[in-house]
């Protein structure tokens, strides 16, 4: 039954993602409302409908993707392909029988353009739509069974044939409303895309379409307005936009490329506008060249400019983010725009090659970047890196002997992964005061890490390098001892990033990645640069806290919760096509992807219900180091879309690609750690806060225990609900 229920689901979701999908959307509500203004004409409709099942239904019986069906990725050019033929023809049974086959030809075409230009990177719109429509039309020229449509010649003959008199004066009404010829032309020109040339088709999906995104709405009118515009400005015929409604180019072309395509910010309106110039001349062109033959342009502008511009997007070496390609397609452009905004605000550390600090333990910045001593000029980006004390002395006794200095002899590691490009290894070790000017750099080891990316590690002690030149060294393996070679009057590391393999390089100004500053308070820094006078460290991994996070595929995560009323609840740990893993709850399907490095856990999206324990658990554990320091705090941002804010989000969603004023933000505290036999008891408080015009919107707080290895419970308040989530 089960199974059933679920085969009847994701039909009924294919189906409707396949109508909704020629809008770049997967909003099923928008689907509904695209399906019934497919049937103003019953037959169009009914061609319309049956192209899309049977493509469905063709691709599953061909084993093709199955997220791909379910999208509706093939079947909303059938869908196109079916409605554009109901149109055109009278209903027949040879035109339903000859229908199923082009729809299976429509699907065949699509896993084409899919094959060809999916190598490239490159969506296949709706080429198979025009491709397949243009050759049946050309082909039922030849078939005598299959008799041309005469609802354009006698419109209100067919209106009251498939509607009766309701049809009629609905049809009348609409055709008589005094707006101004502009608005007319926009709303028709939505409905054209549903091969409705009506004012209500057009009306009915532009509320969809502002249901499904406010943004793409408003970017259908910027595209239509700003083609009208054009067309004023240069004394062209109106009437091109007019005829056949074909302006729902410009509409499409404005979407895709303002927030579906390229998240949606000014320089993606920006390229809206220019585009349009351009696809009003294809507009025109295209037309001349099919009047020979008899056949509509449809929607071939729009590919064409569309394609056009995403494969230029390709070829830029600067300007990456004006405008910034979609990366992870979420299918509405506020979504694709804020988990943007928000990834690049999260994860900019992430561009960066990831090195580590090159010892173990804390280690003092005796001297930084732009340095008063050494640390000029072309080699001002360095550190270093001495071990002091509590009284911030470097060394132990007199200091008189090498031995008395905490860092000498200490272990340097690799930073990063990488080849060894150079070593040098059998310099003496000054006496502490003295100098050796003529080996400036004294023993070092340079590591190659990927081209033009390269680090140094200098003063090393004499006959400590573990490692020759030419070997592969891994990230935190030891390749020598710290000394005082060189130009080094005292003990000491010094690290620098270069770009050249060379001994005496320039430096570069590189970040280190995951690393704790311990001067006053713990404050953690998954990207930065070390300053001097600051105490740092690697994160150090808390066993407890790392196996408590690990989860495995497959894994069965169940809970209680307990509060005004008690309940169980089960996740399960799954792993999709991409090898994206994320926590699914059983009875809701609500899921939160994740991600967990060997220092860090963090969640990255979630969907589904947000009246879940899940839910909860994504908002309290949203970024999680794995090492534990008390009193260390760790500060991230939410999407805006992760909270419920009713008229604000509206208003945000409009104002999305300017300004951005719903900031959700999350803090985590380590509390305490307690130690017993079975382990650290570490207790971790973290909360999910939005303020705006100093009014506080959301204060949810959230206490994690954590103990035996694994997370024992999860206390959740908000404003609503006070509740723990215990864990078995």
């Amino acid at each position: 039954m089960l199974k059933h229920n679920r085969l009847v689901k994701n039909a009924i979701s294919s189906i409707l993602n396949s109508y909704s999908m020629i809008f770049f959307s997967k909003n099923q509500v928008f689907g509904v409302l695209l399906l019934i203004v497919s049937f103003f004409d019953i037959y169009a409709g009914l061609a319309g409908i049956i192209s899309v099942i049977t493509a469905n239904l063709a691709a599953r019986l061909l084993g093709l993707n199955f997220n791909n069906i379910n999208n509706g990725f093939y079947g909303f050019n059938a869908l196109l392909v079916g409605m554009g033929l109901g149109i055109a023809l009278e209903p027949s049974v040879p035109f339903f029988a000859i229908l199923l086959f082009i729809s299976l030809a429509t699907l065949f075409v699509t896993l084409i353009f899919e094959g060809v230009l999916g190598k490239y990177g490159l969506p296949y719109l709706t080429i198979p739509f025009l491709l397949v429509i243009w050759l049946s039309q050309l082909a039922i020229r030849n078939y005598a069974g299959l008799t041309p449509s005469e609802g354009d010649i006698y419109a209100l003959n067919t209106m009251y044939g498939r509607g009766g008199q309701l049809m009629v004066d609905i049809y009348l009404w609409f055709g008589d409303v005094q707006w101004p010829l502009v608005v007319k032309t926009y709303f028709k020109s939505l409905g054209a895309i549903f091969f409705q040339y009506h004012l209500l088709a057009g009306i009915l999906i532009a509320a969809g379409l502002l249901i499904y995104s406010r943004i793409a709405f408003l970017l259908s009118i910027l595209g239509f307005a700003a083609a009208w515009t054009f067309y004023l400005i240069i004394g062209a015929n109106i009437h091109d936009l007019d005829y056949g409604f074909i302006g729902f180019n410009h509409i499409l072309t404005a979407i895709a490329i303002g927030g579906f395509f390229m998240i949606a910010s000014r320089w993606s309106l920006l390229w809206v506008l220019i585009l349009t110039p351009v696809v009003s001349i294809f507009i025109t062109g295209s037309a001349e060249l099919m009047k020979p033959y008899q056949l509509v342009i449809y929607s071939l502008p729009f590919n064409v400019v569309v394609l056009m511009f995403l494969y230029a997007m390709k070829f830029r070496e600067r300007m990456l983010l004006k405008p910034e390609t979609v990366i992870v397609q979420h299918f509405t452009p506020e979504k694709n725009l804020y988990a943007g905004m928000n990834a690049r605000e999260r994860f900019r550390n992430q561009q960066y090659f990831q090195f580590s600090l090159p010892f173990y333990g804390t280690w003092y910045i005796s001297q930084g970047h732009n340095g008063q001593h050494t640390h000029r000029d072309d080699w001002k980006h360095a550190w270093d890196f001495v071990i002091t004390d509590e009284n911030q002395l470097e060394f132990n006794g007199e200091g008189t002997q090498l031995s008395d200095y905490y860092c000498f002899n200490k272990p340097i590691l690799a930073p990063a992964d990488g080849w060894i490009e150079e070593t040098i290894d059998m310099i003496d070790d000054n006496e502490p005061g003295a100098f050796n000017l003529d080996q400036n750099w004294g023993n070092l080891i340079i590591i190659k890490h990927k081209d033009g990316l390269y680090s140094k590690l200098c003063h090393l002690k004499k006959d400590s390098i573990q490692v020759t030149r030419g070997s592969y060294v891994y990230k935190g393996q030891v390749i020598a001892s710290c000394g005082n070679s060189g130009r080094s009057p005292y003990p000491h590391l010094h690290f620098q990033f270069q770009t050249t393999p060379y001994v005496g390089a320039k430096t570069l100004k590189y970040p280190f990645a995951q690393y704790v500053v311990n001067n006053v308070h713990h404050l953690l820094r998954l990207s930065g640069i070390p300053e001097e006078n600051q105490l740092v460290q690697n994160i150090e991994v808390e066993t407890s806290l790392s196996k408590a996070f690990e989860f495995v595929p497959g894994q069965q995560i169940e809970y209680t919760i307990s509060g005004d009323e008690q309940s169980n609840g089960e996740w399960t740990v799954q792993t999709d096509m991409f090898n994206n893993t994320y926590l699914q709850c059983n009875s809701s399907g609500s899921k939160a992807y994740y991600k967990k490095e060997t220092k860090l856990f963090y969640f990255t999206h979630f969907e589904g219900n947000r009246h879940t324990v899940l839910y909860h658990f994504y908002l309290a554990a949203y970024k999680l180091p794995l090492g534990f320091y008390k009193g260390m705090q760790v500060q991230d941002i939410y999407p805006p879309t992760i909270l419920k804010t009713g008229l604000l989000r509206l208003v945000q969603d409009i104002l999305a690609p300017f300004v951005l004023f719903l900031k959700p933000s999350f803090l985590l505290t380590y509390k305490n750690r307690e130690e017993d036999l079975a382990g650290n008891n570490l207790h971790i408080e973290s909360g999910c806060r939005l303020h705006l015009a100093g009014q506080q919107l959301r204060d949810w707080k959230y206490v994690m225990h954590i103990s035996e290895n694994r997370l024992q419970s999860l206390d959740i308040q908000t404003k609503k609900m006070k509740a723990t989530a215990a864990f078995k």
